[in-house]
């Protein structure tokens, strides 16, 4: 199981799940994309075509066998681009609380409207056009299930998200690719409600599967994110 993160977070986030994975019996492994968590790649030069080739790399450096391919957030840009390159590998994509494509889509078309302007004003402020939310921000809307303290260790961890990726169209949709595939939601999302979500998953051709949580469960309760994956 190839599990990739969303924006400003890196693979860490996906810890406490891939020990509860392990303890389950299913191998997994998370890593960081082009310029985030502990990746030092520009930013500023970063497309959504280079995030999409570190994922298929990582599906290449996995021993042989099936991959399940599990994206969350806007981590769900990569998973049809990517299964369609390895569809000898790609078994099955899940998106968790993920954003869907289809083909000629970008990620700034289907982020919630009053979000869009201010993501905007970010990157024009940044000095490497990229994304960086404040700290009552990410706790309001990525983990507001977290204790103050744990979501201020949380944010620390966090890192300025690549904008470009978000105005790059998906040059493979979803509907492109043949994999089987699930949607699973979290009831509490701030950052992709139910009317997004549901929207995703009808893209995706399939119905949701809603579990408790907030966006970043994975965090916040990742008993429930490991149950639902494993």
């Amino acid at each position: 199981m190839l599990l990739v993160h969303g924006g400003c977070h890196g693979a860490w986030c996906w810890g406490q799940v891939i020990e509860g994975l392990t303890a389950r019996g299913v191998a997994s492994r998370a890593f960081d994309l082009p310029g985030c968590g502990a990746d030092e790649t520009p930013r500023s030069a970063i497309t959504l075509a280079d995030q999409v080739e570190a994922a298929v790399a990582q599906v290449d450096a996995l021993p042989d066998g099936p991959v399940r391919l599990i994206g969350h957030s806007i981590g769900g840009w990569l998973l049809p681009p990517v299964a369609a390159a390895r569809p000898e590998r790609v078994t099955e994509v899940v998106f968790v609380a993920a954003a869907v494509l289809n083909r000629g889509e970008s990620g700034i078309g289907v982020t919630p409207v009053e979000r869009r302007a201010g993501y905007y004003e970010l990157a024009a402020a940044s000095p490497d056009n990229s994304l960086m939310i404040t700290f009552e921000a990410a706790w309001g809307r990525f983990f507001q299930h977290l204790g103050e303290a744990e979501a201020r260790q949380a944010y620390a961890r966090l890192t300025p998200q690549p904008f470009q990726p978000y105005l790059d169209p998906a040059i493979v949709g979803v509907e492109d690719i043949e994999t089987p595939r699930r949607y699973v939601a979290f009831d509490d999302d701030r950052t992709y409600p139910d009317e997004s979500t549901i929207t995703f998953a009808a893209k995706a051709g399939v119905l949701r599967e809603v579990v408790p949580g907030d966006h970043c469960a994975m965090l916040s309760a990742p008993h429930v994110v490991v149950a639902a994956l494993a």
